[in-house]
């Protein structure tokens, strides 16, 4: 059986969103065939019974990976990648869920169609869990309202990080996983993020400026309880950028994105970290970005 799109969902503790997630990939209505493969990083609720009985009622269309503790994002999704079989791939994280049932079939006809683009992403509504609608996103409903989306995605847009893809959004051709350098991915921090840079190599991103999926915004999230090392991952990840060979041309992009992530921790609270350290790196990026911008200047 040939696969059209194989739909990668990541999951840990998701036990009471797994079961709607999974339900909103069965219900698209497309007209090809689906690998959906479900990598569990050792949940320890009842998350695990929930995606076995999806297995045991659709054994034709589910492969589930797992691991028995807790690996972190970066493993589980590496793993899962090895899985691939379709010829595109889908994201869909355990605690967030498609509420368009064409949402692939739409994504899939750009793609057969535009074979100059290598993904295309949509809008999400934000769905806030409890209080932690005041610490992300300000209460948005969508991440349209948080950031700028173009029609259009360039790499530098992505270096830059103005623009946020979500992350269960995602529809890519499985060939952009060759193109990553998967040493360069250290950490469990923004591995969409990461992975897409890579994945645009050559090519862009297409924009669909509707909600066809919602991001449930919580606490559990990663990223909102480790706020220095979710930006010093960025740092590490563009200054290795800096390495690759690929990257030379947009320079002036990763300082710019380098200059920002440090202005970020600059102006935090935090008081474990080394403002004067830190201080003399933003000096440093600002610098090289004027450089290198002064340098694009000459080129025009």
């Amino acid at each position: 059986m040939s696969v059209t799109v194989t739909v990668v969902v990541l999951t840990y503790n998701h036990e009471i969103y797994i079961a709607q997630a999974l339900d909103s990939i069965l219900s698209q209505e497309v007209d090809f065939n689906i690998q959906i493969v479900v990598a569990d990083d050792g949940s320890t609720d009842g998350t695990k019974s929930i995606i076995n009985n999806f297995f045991n009622a659709h054994p034709d269309k589910f492969s589930v990976l797992g691991k028995e503790s807790n690996h972190g994002v970066r493993v589980n999704a590496l793993n899962c990648f090895d899985a691939v079989k379709g010829e595109y791939i889908a994201i869909l994280d355990g605690d967030d869920y498609w509420s368009d049932n064409h949402k692939l079939k739409r994504q899939v006809d750009f793609l057969e169609e535009n074979q100059d683009f290598n993904g295309v992403f949509h809008d999400a509504e934000i769905l806030h869990i409890g209080s932690v609608k005041t610490k992300l996103f300000s209460q948005k409903k969508y991440y349209s309202q948080c950031y700028v989306f173009n029609e259009i995605v360039f790499l530098s847009d992505l270096i830059a990080r103005k623009m946020i893809l979500p992350s269960s959004s995602a529809l890519m051709r499985s060939s952009i996983l060759k193109l990553v350098n998967k040493p360069l991915i250290v950490d469990n921090y923004s591995i969409l993020w990461k992975v897409t840079c890579f994945g645009i190599k050559l090519s862009k991103f297409y924009f669909i400026n509707e909600p066809l999926s919602v991001y449930r915004n919580h606490n559990k999230g990663i990223s909102k309880n480790a706020f220095v090392q979710f930006h010093l991952s960025h740092i590490n990840f563009l200054q290795n950028l800096l390495r690759d060979d690929y990257f030379k041309h947009y320079k002036y992009d990763i300082y710019g994105s380098l200059s920002a992530e440090f202005k970020i921790l600059l102006d935090s609270k935090k008081s474990s970290l080394n403002k004067t350290k830190l201080f003399r790196k933003y000096i440093i990026s600002e610098v090289h970005k004027f450089w290198y911008y002064r340098k694009q200047l000459f080129k025009k």
